[in-house]
């Protein structure tokens, strides 16, 4: 609370019988020891700020910590996110977290308070919080509380205003614990009570005084007989400020000269006084109670409208003038000010739909920060904008009108992340961020572009897919990030490209996984051969499969080899011939992927070599065999004599996918017994045996998976299992049946990997449904381990779901933010392209990709101020 604001407290604070009863009831809720939290609450006016600054001004030297708050527009925090960074300054008076975003900011205040144990040698902690409903934007969301886990040591104090069915709500709001808190009303007061200094200024507030409207009335009507309608214009401005304006601010908003303004104010005091409260010469301005600005707000309709008004065009120009060709802030005209709050008063006047002004905020020109504190305001200003933005998407029942917001949240996601970036590359010391690595939003930028492109059509795809090209054949040779991200980046470029440029991408994958610690990625090799002529292409496999045969492992080297996508006939048939050459142990674990690949005689060439190095004892040798995958690679190719050659002597692992072929052969009873004999008891029985009761030959084996699965402990198990095998799922216990487990998957991941499986499995008729229930138990599940899973679902999600999934994800599902992050991390829009596609087709896509291009810009703002490529 700053000086002027604890004066102007402390100058109003009438304590009269119903304040000291507050009082004492504080005192013994703070000496009692039982409630972590206290809910103070009384009308507008009843002094309950007044009772907890004399409360925190009472305690002694204790050697605890104390932390008093003050919200809303009057004390300088407007928004919750200004509450939070208040907390933190008090938590950490010479560290404090300034520049953090909200979810990082609220994971270190709710890890501080939750943990706070004198036991452990920490001081207690005793937070006061005065007037959160006097915030903005306080969330209605009781997890996204900071307060709602106290710790042994840590306390709690709120004063909201109304009823007790207020607080009630506010506590619940807060996370509090309704039934635990304790309860201390501020009862109101009359007009005798009041001495007569304060009358003027309180009479509003009593029991029997003429209310806060009829306050405000009589000083714009005695402002009105004097002829004083600059200072008119004044309270109006003051009443759609979101904190204290100084007197030079004010002046320059109102057009006025400062000294005349502050004559006038000299001249009118008298009439001013009981609603207007001010520091030294005429500095904070502000209104004495939320009360009486509001009251202005409603009694002076016109006036405060023209306050607005005032507020956005200086905010447009400064905005103008930051986008000029130096992109300079200006000075003077309440710059600080309107730095700070230019984008709120842009917001305030446009809620629907945001015009290309308020769109400014999210470019480098705007945001680019010029210190810590400067970065902590772009950072809160932005996620505000963003709720504004991302509003019409996450309305229930939203339909047609969904693809335009797209591309604006897309912008202010990019901002969102640029500035998370900046934060990383920021040392607390210096005066703006350190060198910023800018390779790997490059890289994610094109993988981001290439991923729109996938799933657009046509022209459309070609387009954007053309600019991906772009990117990549500017800068795709000088990035220098991680090896294995670089290079599957250039391979996506190489495969949405051709000639030239599909083999230039192709060398620079190989390039870059030379530069990984690990050793050159083979695989890759073998993918970017495919973009190669034929001669270097051959090399290349060769030099691939040689590396590979030398390796410690070579089994599982070559496997990983034949495992690469799109493998071609001519590169299987050398790592056929590689594999061959190799002892029984490491032959088969090469082989195992490589059938799938083969032609016919080659094939059976190699199904031949895998079932004799499986019964010969492949292991011998050394290298370990993956017997699992071995057999459930070889198995489909199997008949009944070479499946019993296995059974003579199997080994660990083959149980399951011998059970299956058994069952699809029609040998149901072999089948059950190696089950029971070799799969075992719980998920590892009933896995395979659900996989054979689908199969044609395996439906007598049903009544036991069931039975099976039914057995299965606890519920997620279940789920997880019908998440792994949706398909033979639905076919064995029925849709219905499938969907009762998934949905018994508890409120975690399980249950929406379960659901997204089933949509993605079941007949085409029951995909929106289960689409709908998968998107459900996402919102129950309160994290976002499940969002790959569920947005498998988006081509059968409703629109509103679709929508509401994108604004939630885009940017937010990842645990730290960064430019990188938001265009190909987890929910960046690589991974969000399925949903941009069904909100709004081609058009979406595009207009997505088309607001890329505000990355472009940021990524040439970070070169300019010396970051490194």
């Amino acid at each position: 609370m700053s000086g002027a604001e604890r004066e102007t407290a402390m100058e109003d604070g009438f304590f009269g019988r119903g304040q000291s009863a507050a009082f004492d009831a504080i005192c013994a809720w703070h000496g009692g020891g039982r409630a972590g939290a206290c809910v103070v609450y009384g009308p507008a006016g009843a002094g309950k700020g007044t009772v907890i600054d004399r409360f925190f001004g009472s305690l002694g030297g204790s050697g605890a910590q104390r932390i008093l708050v003050r919200a809303g527009r009057l004390s300088g925090a407007p928004f919750e996110h200004d509450v939070l960074a208040r907390l933190s300054d008090g938590l950490w008076p010479d560290d404090a977290p300034h520049a953090e975003d909200r979810q990082g900011l609220c994971e270190l205040l709710v890890n501080e308070i939750a943990s706070r144990d004198a036991e452990e040698g920490e001081p207690a902690l005793l937070i006061g919080l005065v007037g959160p409903d006097a915030c903005a934007d306080w969330p209605e969301d009781r997890e996204r509380s900071v307060l709602g886990e106290l710790g042994p040591s840590a306390r709690v104090l709120v004063s909201v205003t109304g009823p007790r069915e207020a607080a009630e709500r506010w506590a619940e709001r807060l996370a509090l614990g309704a039934d635990g808190a304790a309860w201390v009303p501020v009862s109101g007061f009359r007009l005798d009570e009041i001495d007569p200094p304060l009358r003027d200024r309180l009479a509003w507030a009593a029991i029997d005084g003429p209310g806060p409207r009829a306050a405000v009335e009589a000083t714009a009507g005695a402002l009105r007989e004097r002829g004083a309608a600059r200072l008119e214009a004044l309270l109006s401005l003051l009443a759609r400020a979101f904190a204290p304006l100084d007197l030079g601010d004010a002046a320059a908003l109102l057009g006025a000269d400062e000294t005349e303004l502050a004559a006038a104010l000299d001249a009118h005091r008298a009439a001013i006084d009981p609603v207007i409260a001010w520091g030294e010469r005429w500095s904070a301005l502000r209104f004495r109670h939320e009360a009486l600005r509001a009251a202005w707000v409603a009694a002076s309709e016109d006036g405060a409208a023209l306050g607005d008004r005032r507020f956005v065009e200086a905010a447009r120009a400064l905005l103008g003038a930051r986008a000029g060709a130096s992109g300079r802030p200006p000075e003077g005209g309440a710059a600080a000010y309107l730095r700070r709050y230019a984008g709120d008063h842009l917001r305030a006047s446009s809620p629907r739909a945001p015009p290309a002004d308020l769109l400014a905020l999210c470019g480098p020109r705007w945001a680019w920060p010029s210190s810590l504190e400067d970065l902590a305001a772009r950072r809160a200003e932005l996620r505000r904008l963003r709720r504004s933005v991302a509003a019409p998407l996450e309305v229930s029942g939203a339909s047609e009108a969904l693809a335009g917001p797209v591309p604006h949240l897309v912008r202010v996601a990019l901002a969102q992340g640029a500035l998370g970036t900046l934060h990383r590359a920021w040392d607390p010391g210096d005066a703006g961020p350190g060198d910023v690595a800018r390779g790997d939003a490059e890289r994610a930028l094109a993988v981001a572009l290439l991923a729109l492109s996938a799933r657009a059509s046509g022209r459309s795809g070609e387009e954007i897919a053309a600019r991906a090209r772009a990117l990549v054949r500017q800068r795709g040779a000088t990035w220098r990030n991680e090896p294995w991200r670089d290079a599957q980046a250039l391979l996506a470029a190489a495969r949405a490209s051709s000639g030239d440029d599909a083999a230039s991408f192709a060398r620079w994958a190989v390039s870059a996984t030379s530069r990984d610690e690990q050793g050159p990625g083979l695989p890759v090799w073998l993918a970017a051969a495919r973009f190669l002529p034929p001669p270097e292409a051959d090399a290349l496999v060769a030099e691939a499969i040689e590396r590979a045969r030398s390796d410690p492992r070579p089994g599982h080297a070559l496997a990983q080899l034949a495992a690469a996508p799109g493998l071609g006939a001519g590169p299987a048939g050398s790592l056929l011939g590689a594999a061959m050459a190799l002892p029984p142990g490491s032959r088969a674990n090469a082989l195992a992927p490589l059938l799938r690949a083969l032609p016919g005689e080659e094939r059976a060439r190699g199904v031949s070599a895998l079932l004799d190095a499986l019964v010969d004892g492949a292991s011998a040798d050394g290298e370990p065999v993956d017997y699992p995958s071995c057999t459930e690679a070889l198995a489909p190719f199997l008949g009944l004599p070479e499946l019993s050659k296995l059974l003579d002597d199997p080994m660990t692992g083959m149980g399951a996918a011998l059970a299956v072929r058994l069952a699809e052969l029609g040998d149901t009873a072999r089948a059950l017994d190696v089950v029971g004999q070799l799969c075992g008891d719980g998920i590892h029985g009933a896995a395979p045996l659900l996989r054979a009761a689908a199969t044609g030959g395996g439906r007598s084996l049903v009544h036991a998976a069931r039975e099976a699965v039914a057995s299965l402990r606890p519920a997620w198990v279940a789920a997880g299992l019908v998440a792994d095998h949706a398909a033979p799922a639905i076919e064995v216990l029925g849709l219905d049946a499938s969907v009762e487990i998934a949905e018994g998957g508890g409120s975690g991941h399980a249950r929406v990997a379960a659901l997204a499986a089933l949509c993605c499995a079941a007949p085409e008729p029951s995909r929106p449904s289960l689409a709908a229930r998968a998107v459900a138990a996402y919102r129950d599940s309160g994290d976002t381990d499940g969002l790959e899973s569920v947005i498998r679902c988006a081509a059968w999600m409703s629109l509103p779901d679709v929508a509401w999934l994108f604004a939630r994800s885009l940017g937010d599902a990842a645990g730290s933010v960064t430019l990188a992050s938001t265009l190909s991390g987890w929910g960046g829009v690589e991974m969000l392209a399925p949903l941009v596609a069904r909100i709004g087709g081609d058009g979406a896509l595009v207009a997505a990709a088309d607001a890329l291009r505000e990355a472009s810009e940021w990524l040439a703002w970070m070169e300019s101020a010396g970051g490194s490529s």
